[in-house]
């Protein structure tokens, strides 16, 4: 909503079904997602905050290279005005299926051109697949094209390595693209008050887990 107030036009992507024949499917996390927007509540009614929003400024897609809109002239002679921000949710290949979800984002990221393109919890890497696809063919330029994306904003908690996301040692954030990474150290505070996450080391480069465990320690 803030960047449709910068008088930009956003499209928000939901990845579809990938996969040839039986292999195909949406990953759960986001099963229900794409329809579950669209039935928000934009307040984009007439006499609404947002009037007329949605559909104009906020549009809603999926993730290829047909899903980005160019300024261009309809048959009718009506004018559409181009997409300005692509916001994609959680873009992920899937388990068993032998599509990436790199090649159509790769695509879409072509056709975009210079235009912004956000990931919100992106899950770039290769999925086990039924013909082992995704282990094999093409996988360096995979790895090269998720690299090129820059983390503008990331926090994640810190776990001992093979628990089950307990206890929480620290965490780890980014808050802005020009920021550090900065593991913080998660500490009791004395008479059972509560805790404290205290920072204890900071990189221009996200640290491994090595770095920051042994910074832990000291």
């Amino acid at each position: 909503i803030r960047l449709c107030e910068q008088n930009l036009r956003v499209r928000v992507c939901v990845q579809g079904s990938m996969g040839v024949g039986i292999f195909t499917g949406v990953p759960k996390q986001l099963s229900g997602v794409a329809k579950l927007l669209q039935m928000m509540d934009w307040q984009s009614n007439e006499g609404e905050e947002n009037e007329g929003m949605v559909g104009n400024y906020l549009n809603f897609g999926s993730i290829g290279k047909d899903h980005v809109v160019n300024a261009h002239v309809t048959e009718d002679g009506r004018q559409v005005e181009q997409d300005d921000v692509f916001i994609i949710i959680a873009p992920q290949s899937m388990v068993g299926v032998d599509s990436s979800i790199i090649g159509p984002l790769q695509e879409m990221t072509e056709a975009a051109g210079d235009r912004p393109i956000i990931l919100i919890n992106p899950d770039l890497t290769d999925k086990v697949s039924s013909q082992g696809q995704q282990n094999v063919r093409g996988r360096q330029d995979r790895i090269n094209f998720a690299n090129s994306f820059e983390t503008i904003y990331h926090f994640q908690n810190i776990y001992v390595s093979g628990t089950s996301y307990f206890p929480i040692l620290g965490s780890m954030t980014k808050l802005s693209p020009q920021a550090p990474w900065v593991a913080h150290q998660r500490r009791d505070l004395m008479n059972e008050e509560g805790e404290i996450y205290v920072p204890i080391l900071s990189c221009e480069e996200k640290p491994d887990g090595e770095a920051i465990l042994e910074a832990f320690d000291k």
